[in-house]
């Protein structure tokens, strides 16, 4: 899994952890949180400090589930973005 492009953070990139993700045939995205099992909103999602126990949380809930599940990396938010021009508008 280590050479898919993708999931490889480019230089100026901070990793701030990862999440379990599961998307079903129809494309729904849900996220994987322990006590309230999936959830649509990613910042409900646990977010993992360690990619091993991710993927090993990921493919345990495989087991039995006809979704894919996978592991996608989280990173650190550009500065320059401005999440909330329209709030201070």
């Amino acid at each position: 899994m280590q050479d898919q492009d993708h999931n490889t953070p480019e230089e100026n990139e901070v990793v701030v952890g990862y999440l379990v993700q599961r998307e079903t045939a129809d494309g729904d995205v849900s996220f994987w949180e322990p006590r309230n099992e999936w959830q649509e909103d990613p910042n409900e999602g646990k977010l993992y400090e360690n990619e091993e126990e991710a993927n090993a949380d990921a493919k345990s809930l495989q087991e039995g589930d006809d979704a894919t599940i996978t592991v996608e990396i989280v990173f650190e938010a550009d500065e320059d973005e401005e999440w909330d021009d329209e709030e201070e508008a």
